[in-house]
Parts: structure tokens; C-alpha cells; sequence
């Protein structure tokens, strides 16, 4: 049985997960020690909160999580980014960016 896709309650995520997607994919981080580009490993919308992995510059052994609040900016997840180090041991980090609004 063929099922078909119909537009559903979740659409506007949807294009929220793409926007961020596009927004934040080889966005370039300065730290003013060094600068980085962000590789987007995943988006994941679920509740008040979008989590999205990341690495930087294609290296996977590395990434952060950054946990969203659905209403953060672009210029407040960069600010938050700008926080991540990548010269430490290979973790995982999570990083809360906290909600403005």
C-alpha cells in the first residue's frame, strides 16, 4: 500500500529546521583566537526547545549540541557558538543558549 505525504500540524517546524539549516550550515566563528566553519550534523525540533549538532569544519569527532529555545536568534546562537572550544578532548559538548524573549 502507497502511503502519500499530506501537510499536517508540523509544517511550520518543518520550515523552521530548514531555515536553521540554512542558516547556520558553513556559518564561519571567530573566537578572536580562532575561527572555525559549522558543519550541521543534525536539527531536531521537539517541544519549546530545536537541538542542533554540529562540527566544525568537517571534523565529526567533535561537535556540539546546542539547545534552542524556539524564539533565539541568529545573531544569539552565533554569540553562542563563539563560546565552544574544539581544543579540548574529543566530547561532546551541550550548550544551553538561553531563551531572550
Amino acid at each position: 500500500m502507497s502511503q502519500v505525504a499530506s501537510v499536517s500540524s508540523d509544517w511550520p517546524v518543518l520550515s523552521e529546521v530548514d531555515r536553521l539549516f540554512a542558516t547556520l550550515d558553513g556559518v564561519r566563528v571567530s573566537d578572536g583566537r580562532s575561527e572555525w566553519n559549522s558543519r550541521i550534523q543534525g536539527i531536531y525540533a521537539d517541544g519549546p526547545y530545536v537541538w542542533v549538532q554540529l562540527s566544525h569544519d568537517d571534523v565529526e569527532t567533535q561537535s556540539v549540541v546546542l539547545r534552542l529555545p524556539r524564539k533565539t536568534t541568529v545573531a544569539d546562537i552565533v554569540h553562542a557558538l563563539q563560546t565552544v572550544r574544539f581544543d579540548g578532548p574529543s566530547a561532546d559538548q551541550v550548550v544551553k543558549v538561553p531563551d531572550i524573549g
